[in-house]
Formats: C-alpha cells, sequence, structure tokens
C-alpha cells in the first residue's frame, strides 16, 4: 500500500516562521530575488535552535539547467529575474563573461554599454604591460602593429600603414626616421646611411622646384659648398670669400679641467689657431690649438676648461695658420662637344708665384682662362682684359712719363719730361742701361762716352766718380764683353784708355722708354 510523505508547504510569499530542527519547509511559485517573490519556490530547514534556512529549491536549480561552459544565449524563463549560474566545462571555461559593461567572448574583451570605453587602470604604480616581441595590433586588418623587438633591435617597433600625430610632438631625447636622426637641435643622417642629406620642398615636381627657406643665417661648416641653380642672387655689398673665422659645434660633453674636445669637423683647423666662443675655455675664454686628430675630430687646447661645456655648444674657430693658397673665383665652360672641351677658369688673388712664364711676384690679381685648379692652388696661361683704362696708385707712376714694359714684364712709366737723363732736350727715346763691374778702379763724369775696343760697344755713363769700380752706363748700343779693353771720351773731344776689361757686364733693361736731354749723333 502506497504512502505520500509530505513536508510544510505553502503557497503564499513568506517563509516559514519555524522550523524544528530537521524539519522542512516548501513556498511554492515563480521566485525572484529580494521583493516580494524573494521566497518563492525555495526549500527551507530549521537548524537545533529553530532558525529557518533556505537550502534549495528550483529557484537555484533552474538557474544552472544549461550545457556546462555556456553562458552566451541561456535563459532562465523560470524565474522572473531571470538570472543564471555560470557553470565550467571541462577545461575550466565559459564561452562568455561579462563584467559590469565589460564582455570577454573569444579573444574580444569589449564594452556592453553604446559608446562605452574600455580603460586599463593598474592600481598604483602598477603598468599596462605588453610582453616582448609581441604586437600590440590597430585596426581589423591589423594595418599598424607595435612591437618591442627584444630579440632583434631591442626597440619599440611600428609596421604597417602609415602613422599620423595631429597634435604636436615633443620628444626628449634623440628620434630615428629613416635614415634620419634628430637629436636635439641637431639633424644628420644615421651611421651608415651614407654621406647625403636631402632637404626637397616639392617631391611632386621637378628637382628644381620648390623653396627651401631658411630664417636666420646659414652657416656651411663643409669643405665644398655647389649651387646647381641658373640664377644666384647676394645682397651683401661686399662678397667675402677665404674668410679666417669659422664655427664648430661641441659633439661631446666637456668636463671641467679638460683640454680636449670633440667637434663636428676639424677639417682646416691647425695648430696655432685661436678658439673662443665660450667663457669655460682657459684662458677667459680663449686659447690656443696645440693638436688635432682629424681621425677622432679632436682638438687639443693649451690650457684646461675651467667649467663644463655641453654639447651642441657653438665655438668659434679664428684660423691663425698661413695656408699658401690663392683666393678668387674660378668658374667652368666648355668650349665644344665632349668633355675634352670643358675647361676651368679662374681671376683673383694668387698667393705664391706659380706662373714661371711669368714674373709676377707672389700676392698679385690674375685671370686665367684655362687653369688648373690643385689643392686651391692656380696654375696656366694667364688671358687678356678687355677695360677702358688703368689707374695706378699714387707714387706709383710719374706724371706725363710714358708707359713701357720693364724687365720683368710689369707696366710702368718714364720719368718726367721735366727730369730728362743726360743722353735733345726732352726727346722720348728707348734707352738700354748696362751696369759694367771693374777689376781696377776709372774716374769718369757724367755724359762721358764709354767705348770699347773691338767690339764698338758705348754708353754714356749715367753715375760719375772718382776711383770707382762700376761704371752705369745709359744709351748703350752694341754689346759689352768682359774680353776687351774701354776708353772714354769726354765732352771736349778728348779720349782716354781706361784700360781696364770689364770683370762682369749686367744688363739692367732693354730699350727702355726715356725722355731725354741729350741727342748723340753717332761717329763718322
Amino acid at each position: 500500500m502506497a504512502s505520500i510523505i509530505r513536508i510544510k508547504r505553502s503557497s503564499g510569499t513568506n517563509k516559514p516562521a519555524s522550523l524544528n530542527w530537521g524539519e522542512m519547509g516548501y513556498v511554492t511559485g515563480i521566485g525572484s530575488y529580494g521583493g516580494t517573490n524573494q521566497y518563492k519556490d525555495r526549500i527551507f530547514v530549521g537548524d537545533d535552535g529553530s532558525n529557518v534556512f533556505p537550502v534549495g529549491g528550483h529557484y537555484y536549480t533552474s538557474m544552472m539547467e544549461h550545457t556546462p561552459g555556456t553562458v552566451a544565449g541561456v535563459s532562465n524563463t523560470r524565474n522572473s529575474d531571470g538570472g543564471i549560474v555560470a557553470v565550467l566545462d571541462d577545461n575550466r571555461k565559459v564561452d562568455q563573461w561579462n563584467v559590469d559593461n565589460l564582455r570577454m567572448d573569444g579573444n574580444v574583451i569589449s564594452s556592453t554599454d553604446t559608446d562605452g570605453n574600455v580603460i586599463f587602470d593598474p592600481n598604483g604604480t602598477g603598468e599596462v604591460n605588453i610582453v616582448d616581441d609581441t604586437f600590440l595590433s590597430f585596426g581589423t586588418d591589423k594595418d599598424v602593429k607595435f612591437e618591442y623587438d627584444e630579440d632583434g633591435t631591442d626597440r619599440l617597433l611600428v609596421s604597417g600603414k602609415e602613422v599620423m600625430f595631429n597634435t604636436p610632438l615633443n620628444v626628449s631625447t634623440h628620434s630615428q626616421f629613416g635614415k634620419i636622426k634628430i637629436d636635439s637641435n641637431i639633424i644628420s643622417t644615421v651611421s651608415g646611411a651614407g654621406d647625403k642629406l636631402f632637404i626637397d620642398p616639392f617631391p611632386d615636381g621637378l628637382s628644381n622646384q620648390g623653396d627651401v627657406i631658411i630664417k636666420g643665417n646659414l652657416q656651411v661648416d663643409g669643405t665644398t659648398t655647389s649651387v646647381n641653380s641658373t640664377n644666384v642672387t647676394v645682397n651683401d655689398p661686399i662678397f667675402t670669400i677665404g674668410d679666417v673665422t669659422s664655427e664648430r659645434t661641441v659633439m661631446q660633453s666637456v668636463a671641467t679641467g679638460i683640454s680636449t674636445i670633440i667637434l663636428d669637423s676639424v677639417v682646416g683647423i691647425n695648430t696655432g689657431d685661436i678658439i673662443s666662443g665660450n667663457a669655460a675655455l682657459p684662458n677667459s675664454g680663449l686659447t690656443t690649438v696645440t693638436t688635432y686628430d682629424v681621425g677622432a675630430k679632436m682638438i687639443t687646447v693649451e690650457g684646461s676648461t675651467t667649467a663644463g661645456i655641453t654639447t651642441t655648444s657653438q665655438l668659434t674657430v679664428t684660423h691663425a695658420f698661413d695656408t699658401n693658397t690663392d683666393r678668387g673665383i674660378a668658374f667652368n665652360y666648355n668650349t665644344g662637344i665632349g668633355t675634352a672641351n670643358s675647361k676651368t677658369g679662374f681671376f683673383g688673388y694668387v698667393d705664391q708665384d706659380t706662373n714661371t712664364a711669368s714674373s709676377a711676384p707672389a700676392n698679385s690679381w690674375t685671370y686665367v682662362p684655362d687653369a688648373t685648379v690643385t689643392g686651391s692652388l692656380v696654375n696656366g696661361t694667364r688671358g687678356f682684359l678687355d677695360i677702358k683704362g688703368i689707374y695706378y696708385q699714387t707714387a706709383d707712376y710719374n706724371t706725363h712719363g710714358a708707359v713701357y714694359f720693364d724687365e720683368n714684364g710689369l707696366q710702368t712709366s718714364t720719368n718726367n719730361p721735366a727730369s730728362p737723363i743726360i743722353t735733345s732736350k726732352q726727346i722720348l727715346t728707348a734707352v738700354t742701361k748696362n751696369t759694367l763691374a771693374l777689376a781696377s778702379n776709372v774716374t769718369v763724369a757724367v755724359g762721358d762716352i764709354v767705348r770699347q775696343d773691338t767690339s764698338g760697344a758705348y754708353g754714356v755713363v749715367e753715375t760719375g766718380g772718382t776711383n770707382i769700380n762700376s761704371l752705369d752706363l745709359v744709351g748703350v748700343e752694341g754689346t759689352f764683353t768682359n774680353t776687351y779693353n774701354i776708353r772714354k771720351e769726354g765732352e771736349n773731344g778728348s779720349i782716354q784708355n781706361l784700360a781696364v776689361i770689364p770683370a762682369t757686364v749686367s744688363v739692367i733693361y732693354t730699350n727702355k722708354p726715356h725722355w731725354s736731354s741729350t741727342l748723340d749723333g753717332g761717329t763718322f
């Protein structure tokens, strides 16, 4: 015979007021968490103090009636609040997890509220860390990636599509852009990227289009500056080349008490040059180069620094060394087709006497249409000068004198007609002058004619004297030698044998124009 055992039960909304120890009670209905139905669909049991506690019921078990590991798409139609309990699968996983407005689903962390943010906020000094050699990607197709390349370059690498910054970018240390590095106020190429840096203001145009505008002064410290434009204008009223000062940049910080300085370049620096421009330099900011190292780009100065000198500081070099080089303008041109017809012309200051075909001294101004320029020294045949006239500076010409070339090819002028030489009155004549060195002394007067036996050469004494062993003769005709005897003819026509043979004959000048007050009618 069947029997039914029932526990206490109620269809109301309240839990049992009391239950005996071990006694159970059930409240039927659709339960919820809190509110009027907060006790429905639950089983209660009494403890040894007659206290009533919920220990089960469909309200609770309905929350777990779904496939283990499943959260997404699960619903609880039993309870009015529809709550569910996540049941892990055998891999200790669920297919979705929601916390407040954050959702973890598959490999995605997202927000569930409209336009909600996802914020990573570690507590205190904690960090949001992306481990080594792991990409942080942007875009559905992973268009841009960040990676700290620990096992490669040991740098944070950004790869993929173009990255644009719409706000100012402030970088406190050096930065590299392709083969370009920006460090402090220096823009340079990176090591191993070659020796060329291009600035192209109009890359979509031709190589000669666009403007590069420099605000302020432009300092070029290189050894060669090439300008390929077809038109160059300079506003300076005086254009200076061959400056004896230059600016150099300190490349490594210099501590106190140091006598060596690393510069961006030591080309053109020589021992004895003066370094200035920083109060920390020895001798109150003015010191002298004692040695220099081209490879290390290092100079050693006299004395030691009195304070530190920071990197990128500018120092002024006053060159105090004679380079013995020419100064001027060289220009290139072609005389025909083919590189064999490429020529270099030069006009300017010649520091040394390098032209063996000219007697012009060093420190001359010259023009060479077909020049060879080697090591800033110019060689070549001098060219023609096409001008209207030439003025000589005061004291370097004789008023109303005639212009002629001296024995060195220098253009000069004759004496003033008001002070003619003795050899008719103020007649311009071509005069040759010899100096005869004698083995014995003679006595002659100005205007005496000295004639040599056999050779027939003769000339007029320019400067007389008693017991002299050197004769200066002007108006020389013929050729004096050191072989034959000489005689003199006085103004009264008397002839005296001087009984001496010239030891040497020096031609001082030949056919030099002179104003003369003496006309020699010759012999018969």
